[in-house]
């Protein structure tokens, strides 16, 4: 679960934003699926594959809402860094990941034909609550 702000240039406040994804690994990398929401517009779908390919560095294919990009990424030390594109060459956005407190920031600019974007968002593990039947509290509830 992630929470941020997302900046359009020339704007003076940032507008906030919500992901909400479920990372999956398998033998051949790892698939984040799920959605995210700026405030004031409907919420849209997100999807990333990221797969180790034979140099060294990650294959990334992303859809996010009705754009797609495919890039490149270097996952395996800090600083961890991507840059992403799509087919016609009128996006381009560069990304980076890194460690805060309680889980990842995630950062980047994306730029298309005249937009630039600027993002920032800090995502957390989130936990479901398991109910079990045979916890008992002490304490009375009010």
């Amino acid at each position: 679960m992630g929470r941020g702000s997302l900046l359009v240039e020339g704007a003076s406040l940032g507008r906030q934003i919500e992901c909400d994804l479920k990372i999956e690994q398998d033998r051949g990398g790892f698939t984040l699926a799920g959605g995210y929401r700026v405030k004031g517009d409907r919420s849209q779908d997100l999807s990333v594959r990221i797969a180790p390919n034979d140099v060294g560095t990650y294959t990334v294919d992303a859809r996010i809402g009705a754009v797609a990009a495919d890039g490149i990424a270097k996952l395996e030390s800090v600083p961890n860094l991507g840059l992403l594109w799509n087919a016609s060459g009128t996006l381009h956005a560069a990304v980076a990941l890194f460690d805060v407190a309680d889980g990842c920031g995630f950062r980047g600019f994306l730029h298309e034909d005249e937009r630039t974007l600027t993002w920032e968002i800090a995502f957390s593990r989130k936990q479901h609550a398991v109910k079990a039947d045979n916890v008992v509290t002490l304490r009375r509830r009010r």
